[in-house]
Order: structure tokens, then sequence, then C-alpha cells
């Protein structure tokens, strides 16, 4: 071959790769266009999750917490009264609609004691102050009986003159009855006099709360980040992400291809 035929074929072969380029490029690009807009929108939403408050802001969707597969609550239980309503959701207590506590393990029971709150699972206490917020907990290692099955209040008149009402929780437990201190430090065993009234569960609880414990679950942050990532499609998804990856680094490099191409005759 010789020389000026090989540099006739040369600008042959370029020819014929850029239109073989050309409707491939397009064809990527028309594909990929959908998929970045996807990462656009979720990674601006991601990067601004604080102030759109994505991480407090439950997800309601019924179909969306399907798909999750975020059930509702075993366990549900109203106590309290109707200014103040307590819920228990599984391991997880309410004042209202706002939750207070997630506990290791499923709640029993809570009540209102003058000005403090409280809870109790199987194994552990828990003393909230009126509007919420954990003081303490107590369990085996303070002194707590183990085995917690019911919470009772026992209230009555210290002095007659003056009429001072004092408050006596007690449990019931696996191995008999305890009584606490006024101070609800010392739980001693002891045996009730009168029958005790021991806190049950009222009226059946809103349909409206039982959604909302359930989308306490799961928050837009989360699906955003999920939907970022691919795996929000299943764990399939996360490859079919790389290939989308991969269609978009070879839009850039034929288009840098053909951009270099049209601009040497120039």
């Amino acid at each position: 071959m010789t020389r000026k035929h090989k540099s006739q074929t040369i600008p042959t072969i370029r020819y014929k790769l850029a239109r073989a380029l050309r409707p491939w490029h397009r064809r990527l690009g028309i594909l990929s266009c959908l998929f970045i807009l996807l990462l656009v929108v979720t990674g601006v939403a991601i990067n601004h999750s604080q102030a759109l408050q994505l991480n407090k802001s439950p997800v309601q969707q019924t179909w969306l917490l399907d798909y999750y597969g975020i059930a509702p609550p075993y366990h549900i239980a109203q106590f309290g009264s109707e200014a103040q309503p307590l819920f228990v959701t599984d391991n997880r207590l309410w004042l209202g609609h706002e939750p207070i506590l997630e506990a290791q393990s499923q709640l029993i029971s809570a009540a209102f004691l003058s000005n403090l709150l409280i809870a109790i699972d199987n194994n552990q206490l828990y003393l909230f102050d009126s509007q919420g917020h954990l003081q303490e907990t107590q369990n085996s290692s303070t002194g707590l009986p183990k085995g917690l099955e019911a919470l009772a209040i026992e209230s009555f008149t210290l002095d007659a003159t003056r009429l001072e009402t004092v408050n006596r929780v007690w449990l019931k437990t696996t191995s008999g009855y305890y009584q606490t201190d006024e101070n609800l430090i010392d739980w001693i065993p002891a045996q009730p006099l009168a029958p005790l009234h021991w806190v049950t569960p009222k009226g059946p609880v809103d349909a409206d709360l039982i959604q909302y414990a359930r989308s306490a679950n799961l928050n837009w942050e989360r699906v955003m980040l999920d939907l970022h990532s691919g795996r929000l499609f299943g764990a399939y998804a996360v490859w079919i992400w790389d290939i989308f990856g991969l269609a978009l680094l070879l839009v850039s490099l034929s288009g840098l291809w053909l951009w270099v191409k049209q601009t040497k005759p120039r």
C-alpha cells in the first residue's frame, strides 16, 4: 500500500466511525436524560436535607410504606386522658402525636403521676417531666424488680387536716407486688391492703395515629437516598444505575471525539 493510499484510508475510517457514533450518541443522550434529571433532583434534595427537614418529614403514603414492608404497629394502647392522651405503639410512647420514647422492648403501661409521667416495659421504668422529656430510667441495676407486668397508682390522704394527697406507685411483677417510696427510689416487696386499680388501656385508638406511628419508621431523607443510589428499586437496580453511569461516560467520550473530529478541519 502506498503512502498516498494509506492517507486516504484513515479519513475514510474516521468518517465511518463518526457516522456510526452519531446515532448512538443521540440514543444514549436521550436515554440518560431522565437519569440525569433524577440524579440532579435527588442530589439537590439530599444536599439541602436539613433545610428541607426531610429527616423530620415522615412518609404518609400507604403504598410507599407497603413497598418498604413497614407494617402497622402490633401492640396499640391508649392511656392518659382526652386532654392529655398517652399512646403506646409497640415500643414507642407518644404524648399526643409527639413520640417521646423508643424503648428496647414492648411498652406495657403509662400514666401521669402528679407532675411526672411514668411508663414501664417488662424490665425498665421510665420517668418523664410533664412536657415529655425523659428524666430517669430505672432497671435491675438501680433496684427495680424484674418481670414487670402492670402499673398502679394509689392515692391517699396523708394529713386529714391539710388534705395532703400522696401518690404511691405499685408494680405487679412475676415475683409479686412492689411498692415504691414517695421519691420513686426504693422498691419494697409488699401486699396491698385494698384492691389496686391497675392502669389499663382506654377506648379505641384513632386510626390516624396508627398511620402516623407507622410512618415514623420512614422519612423522606431515606427515600431520597435510596432513590439517588437506586436501592429503592431493589438490589439489582444498583447494577442498572452503574450501567447508566457507563452510558453517561460513553456519551461524554463520543461527544468529545465528534467535537475534536469536526474542529480539526477548521
